[in-house]
């Protein structure tokens, strides 16, 4: 297994998409910081509230944009993981050695994270450091553990969607896994926004109604809770207090301890499901 997490992250390396990533990464940073370095400028003039409120907006927006583009990172990376190399022959020879097929798509599915993850940590702390460093004594103050356990929440995201796009590759062309994934991407997304509205909500049949939503789609496809969980592990103060939870892309409440154990749970069942579909497909 090994030798595929080392050719898997290898091959990540080499492909064209992760470098143009990382150049729109740098035109995105690049852009946030230019934003960012006038948006302090101009809270210097505010009082303290509306610095912490705006601030705290800043760095959320930042965090959702990072999330999304992680999540594409890790859809494109995945959907072709297994279903490219059946379309274009090359577990032909592979599987003619003595390799188990788990131990194939495990290796893909650690290799990619391998590249990932890092990026991802990348990506995340440059963000809160840009925030830190236009904004002085402006605004917000992260300390070091909030900003290590948002990060780690966050982390679930690229392994939920690296879970679905692998299991997805197992029975799917790559194009159909694709389109797969990022539907149910998005329908997460938009669950996740509707319960936030509903939380804002005063009459309780409407608000009953986005909730539900909201917690179906969490259910059926759990990326949005990753989002929301770091965003409030980040935010909620010692007293309890979560300063994201004014605007949309907050969370009014902040997922439960037993979502993440769901979140592991349901990336779990994907790959064993993908290990049980590719050991009895016939290549």
């Amino acid at each position: 297994m090994r030798t595929i997490i080392r050719l898997t992250f290898l091959e990540m390396l080499k492909k064209k998409i992760l470098y143009l990533t990382l150049a729109l990464t740098a035109i995105f940073l690049l852009l946030y910081g230019t934003a960012l370095k006038y948006a302090y400028g101009y809270l210097v003039e505010e009082g303290a509230i509306v610095r912490l409120a705006v601030s705290g907006q800043l760095v959320t927006m930042g965090i959702y944009a990072s999330s999304f583009i992680i999540s594409f990172l890790s859809v494109f990376a995945s959907i072709g993981a297994i279903s490219s190399d059946i379309e274009q022959g090359t577990f032909d020879a592979i599987l003619s050695k003595p390799i188990k097929r788990s131990s194939l798509l495990l290796g893909r599915y650690m290799g990619i994270l391998a590249v990932l993850l890092p990026y991802l940590s990348l990506l995340f702390l440059s963000t809160v450091g840009l925030n830190v460093f236009f904004a002085g004594s402006g605004a917000s103050i992260f300390h070091a553990a909030p900003v290590v356990k948002s990060m780690l929440a966050l982390w679930m995201l690229p392994i939920i969607l690296t879970s679905v796009g692998i299991c997805f590759s197992t029975f799917l062309p790559t194009v159909g896994s694709g389109v797969a994934v990022v539907i149910l991407y998005f329908c997460a997304m938009v669950g996740g926004i509707l319960e936030q509205i509903g939380g804002f909500m005063t009459a309780p049949a409407a608000k009953a109604a986005l909730t539900n939503i909201g917690i179906v789609t969490s259910l059926v496809m759990p990326s949005d809770i990753a989002y929301r969980k770091a965003s409030s592990l980040l935010f909620t103060t010692a007293s309890g207090t979560n300063l994201s939870a004014e605007g949309m892309l907050g969370a009014t409440v902040q997922p439960s301890t037993a979502m993440l154990f769901y979140i592991f749970a349901y990336s779990l069942l994907l790959l064993l499901l993908g290990i049980r579909i590719f050991n009895k497909r016939d290549i």
